[in-house]
């Protein structure tokens, strides 16, 4: 299936709720009214409870799917991948024409395909659904920057079915093209921070009901006032009350400041320092993660003890997000508190061992994050070389021109096929004298390294752009000189390729019989495979 490789399943699984998670019956209800609106937005920090308040309403009998975006998610092509696989996991009955639009772009990139992608779903939900379908984006803010896809999300949201009620979760104002209009129309519920936060009565609930402690009217009101009703210091507070017994509730809360966010670094390491000696290590290990199984941590720590420490941390309500699929992540303020507090020497160190974990498992991408954080920067180049053109023919221009922008430029003078695939994205979205620029500098810096590979890349790439550009003769110098600096080598199939564009060339020149004999040439070398061939000399 088209590009399955791509697509993540622990992004499509609701998070699994933990055993003391509160359910709460207000929020539960402003959540199942979204079936009377187009879109519902749950706006709040970190820490408020809008992935467990969802990850509920997707645990009860109503028909949903889940969608957790991360960073990479911002490049259209995966959006709509996992987009139309979060559908596909809940209608099993879908259709593969989306996929197959998909397979269209990937033989020839235009954008356009995206919108025709969204639409098809809108079609197929509209023949498949009796019922209403809650549809879910968890993190939204994530691809807030990314204007493309966030308008594409627009379109989905906005073209639905009646029937398709689209919720987001999302820690900042959304930059939706419509939002403005729907609001005006009455089609939008909003749960800010403020409904989100934990009232009086549910303080009390959640002490009763998950920890077996009835407080009382002034144990109560102290809470309310000191957390301001933020839902993630409540198991923290209960944590740090039971560590030290001697202290009432009043006392053990009588130093925490005020603000949020100083209260959680206060409360988390309060927390932490309670941990025993194995548990605080493993979280100083594992703090460079975005997402951890057993194994990987084993490994990366070279011990054996991950699953039982992973489990003890699931059951002490530490932190931990079972994402499904075997896999966990930190809370991400928990997380962000772990990090911060590591050596930064430690941290690229840590960051490195599971680049090469990762690379060793096949999980490339990940890795490349990991070089990324460590600023491992020639080693970075060297994987997105690599990489870079499938990316490319996967139609993932976004996420390979973010990774690029993140490298020194001196870095890519030393690897010109990065350069080169700049000039591919500039080419494809049609910005030809940008390519052109990339591709004019690729070749320099190949011709300086004396990379004969590297040069005709370079200048199959100008080609490209005479080619599209309807150039022939200007296409031709330079297809000629990459044909002979490839004459001779081991890859046949850059070989055939160079033949194809050629035969392109002079049918746009007239010289048909050349054109049906390069066609030919390229035929003969894909049949005869790998090795060394024997070009035929040119004058």
């Amino acid at each position: 299936m088209f590009q399955i490789d791509l697509v993540a399943r622990t992004k499509l699984l609701p998070p699994r709720l933990h055993k003391r998670a509160l359910l709460r019956p207000r929020i539960t209800q402003q959540l199942q009214d979204a079936q009377q609106r187009r879109l519902l937005i749950l706006q709040a920090g970190t820490g408020y409870g809008k992935t467990t308040a969802l990850a509920s309403l997707n645990d009860g009998n109503q028909l949903s799917t889940w969608y957790h975006l991360l960073n990479e998610d911002s490049d259209p092509l995966v959006f709509l991948l996992h987009l139309y696989h979060s559908l596909k996991m809940t209608l099993a009955d879908l259709s593969d024409i989306p996929l197959a639009l998909l397979e269209e772009y990937d033989r020839q990139p235009q954008t356009e395909v995206w919108t025709q992608v969204i639409d098809r779903i809108h079609n197929e939900l509209a023949n498949l659904l009796t019922g209403p379908l809650f549809v879910i984006f968890d993190d939204v803010h994530l691809i807030n920057h990314a204007e493309e896809t966030l308008h594409l999300l627009d379109r989905f949201i906005g073209r639905a079915p009646t029937n398709v009620h689209t919720i987001l979760s999302t820690r900042y104002p959304l930059d939706l093209p419509s939002l403005t209009t729907w609001r005006v129309h009455g089609q939008v519920t909003e749960i800010n921070q403020t409904a989100l936060a934990f009232t009086k009565e549910e303080i009390g609930t959640l002490f009763y009901e998950q920890y077996q402690f009835r407080l009382i009217d002034e144990q109560l009101t102290l809470l309310q006032e000191r957390v301001e009703g933020w839902p993630m210091a409540l198991p923290l507070i209960w944590q740090r009350w039971q560590g030290n017994q001697a202290t009432t509730l009043s006392q053990a809360l009588g130093e925490v400041a005020r603000s949020t966010s100083e209260l959680f670094t206060y409360l988390a390491q309060e927390v932490l320092a309670q941990q025993p000696a194995d548990v605080q290590a493993f979280l100083q290990e594992t703090a460079v993660l975005r997402q951890m199984t057993a194994v990987l941590c084993d490994k990366l720590r070279q011990k054996e003890d991950s699953r039982q420490i992973l489990h003890h941390l699931r059951e002490q309500d530490l932190f931990l997000v079972d994402v499904g699929d075997g896999y966990s992540r930190y809370h991400h303020l928990f997380h962000e508190l772990l990090y911060h507090q590591l050596d930064e020497g430690a941290a690229q160190s840590t960051h490195l061992r599971a680049a090469t974990l990762l690379q060793e498992q096949g999980a490339n991408e990940e890795a490349i994050y990991h070089l990324l954080a460590a600023k491992a920067y020639p080693a970075t180049a060297v994987a997105l070389v690599a990489l870079g053109r499938d990316l490319i023919r996967a139609g993932r221009l976004d996420t390979l021109a973010g990774w690029i922008g993140s490298l020194p430029p001196q870095i890519l003078t030393k690897q010109p096929p990065l350069l080169c695939y700049l000039g591919d994205i500039a080419r494809l979205r049609s910005r030809f004298d940008e390519a052109l620029g990339w591709y004019q500098q690729a070749e320099t810096a190949s011709r300086n390294h004396n990379d004969k590979n590297a040069i005709g890349q370079a200048l199959r790439g100008q080609a490209r752009i005479y080619l599209d550009t309807v150039n022939p003769v200007e296409a031709e110098k330079l297809l000629q000189e990459a044909l002979r600096l490839v004459d001779g080598q081991d890859d046949r199939e850059t070989q055939a390729r160079l033949l194809d564009l050629l035969a392109e060339n002079m049918l746009n020149l007239g010289r048909f019989k050349e054109s049906e004999q390069y066609q030919q040439e390229a035929q003969q070398l894909r049949q005869e495979g790998p090795g060394q061939a024997e070009l035929p000399v040119r004058l």
